[in-house]
């Protein structure tokens, strides 16, 4: 390297032929590279150029070039501006781009490369040489290069919302959200280019008579339309709606719909801007508004309904069933919380009967010549109680034997888990064959009780026994 640094210094030709060299070098290469950055098709190495690329490419300006609109002609200032997209790949990897931004300035010079000489826009009513001069192309036109939707940004993962909705407040006309009276006109804000105050709302806008019956009769003056579209409208770019204070009587443009409550409207709706119905506050009288339904309790409204938003109708927590209830003819005469629970309906109840250690009389009674003994004793406690017949043969203990009954022990005929009537009867055999113990009634044989037998009622005392 020294040696060649020294062939330089002593050969003054060398070092001149080897300066254009390099030189030349440095300029092909730059040119070559500003040739290359220059592409539209370059833009998209940043990806949050893309949706701006497929928008150009989808627009009427895709025959032009991006440098077209965004540099100045020439060489030199190609050159130069990318000093300027320098600074734009630096914020690509130090920050985190969102769009959309600020409007590119771009001189009305570069749009009448293309666009000179008189412009007709064919919308009627508008003339465009009115405003050269006075606008700039960008001012109407911003758009003009690539319309980028929200969507499209924000599928890019690109989208400053915020940003996004301020644009959108700013542009605003008054037919079809945004697009001006005018067919054809570009949507942007009015007051951008008419002074609203002198010109008069009339003059562009006609007033929806469902929407303004007040002002229906309104004359159409600049003066007299601007103050009564103030009333309801912000006086600025967007001209937003905002609902007149509470101080304004609601009458002069609303009618009251029918069966309406007759009282003040700020009872029942919010003051402020959406006037939204809300319902009055559990110190309010709800008799005000509502008359109670037929056979209707006449306790306290919040008793049974909610205090809130929707007052609807919530079961007391209270037991005392009675304060709202009838018990119904030969109702059950205890505590109703034993059957019902008051978040439940009442045609839900859920009887529970109470354990086999109540007392069964305090709620039945027993019927007519029915056993003294304990209820336990014959029914099953439980869910039904239903009845089942004792297991034990001392039946003695709740049944008294009919006269003349046959023995002492009723496990000789009958079966305590069968019916009385199903009892079986085994005779033991009579002596000599002829007779059945169905031939005749017990008690002719068995004159003094089942224990002994005489054959004396048919036969005599002289007739022989047969063996």
């Amino acid at each position: 390297m020294k040696r060649l640094f020294a062939l330089l210094r002593r050969r003054p030709a060398v070092t001149a032929l080897a300066a254009v060299v390099v030189l030349a070098a440095l300029i092909g290469g730059g040119v070559a590279t500003t040739e290359y950055t220059s592409r539209p098709a370059f833009c998209t190495s940043c990806h949050e150029m893309t949706p701006y690329y497929t928008a150009w490419d989808a627009g009427a300006h895709s025959d032009v070039s991006c440098i077209s609109c965004h540099v100045d002609p020439g060489l030199e200032a190609q050159v130069s501006h990318k000093f300027v997209a320098l600074k734009e790949v630096y914020n690509h990897f130090t920050t985190e781009p969102k769009f959309p931004g600020a409007v590119t300035a771009v001189p009305d010079s570069r749009c009448m490369a293309c666009h000179s000489g008189t412009i007709d826009t064919g919308i009627e009513g508008f003339s465009h040489e009115t405003h050269r001069g006075s606008r700039s192309c960008v001012d109407c036109h911003a758009s003009a290069g690539h319309k980028v939707t929200s969507a499209a940004l924000a599928e890019a993962g690109i989208l400053d919302t915020a940003a996004a909705q301020n644009r959108e407040l700013l542009i605003v006309a008054s037919a079809g959200r945004g697009i001006a009276n005018v067919p054809g006109h570009v949507r942007v804000t009015c007051s951008s280019c008419h002074d609203l105050a002198a010109t008069g709302c009339a003059s562009c806008h006609t007033r929806d008579a469902e929407k303004h019956p007040q002002l229906t009769s309104v004359t159409a003056t600049a003066t007299g339309a601007i103050t009564s579209c103030a009333t309801c409208h912000a006086t600025a770019a967007s001209w937003a709606f905002s609902h007149p204070d509470k101080a304004s009587a609601c009458t002069d443009c609303h009618t009251k719909p029918a069966e309406h409550r007759t009282g003040a409207c700020a009872t029942c709706h919010e003051t402020g801007v959406t006037w939204k119905f809300q319902h009055p506050k559990s110190t309010a009288k709800c008799t005000d508004c509502h008359s109670r339904p037929a056979a209707h309790s006449t306790r306290t409204c919040v008793t049974c309904h909610e205090t809130g938003a929707s007052w609807k109708f919530q079961h007391p927590t209270s037991t005392s069933c009675s304060n709202c209830h009838k018990a119904p003819a030969k109702h059950y005469s205890g505590t109703c919380s034993a059957c019902h629970s008051p978040k439940v309906a009442f045609a839900r109840a859920k009887f529970s009967h109470p354990g086999s250690g109540a007392t069964c009389t305090n709620c039945h009674t027993r019927p007519s010549g029915h056993s003294t003994k304990s209820c336990v004793s014959c029914h099953k406690p439980g869910g039904s109680w239903k009845f089942y017949h004792p297991t034990s043969k001392s039946c003695s203990s709740c049944h008294s034997a009919p006269s003349k009954h046959y023995g002492t022990t009723c496990s000789s005929c009958h079966n305590p888990t069968k019916a009385w009537r199903s009892a079986t009867f085994s005779h033991p055999r009579i002596q000599g064959g002829e007779h059945t113990y169905k031939s005749f009634a017990c008690t002719n044989c068995h004159t003094n009780g089942y224990s002994s037998a005489s054959c004396t009622k048919c036969h005599g005392a002289d007739e022989p026994d047969d063996d």
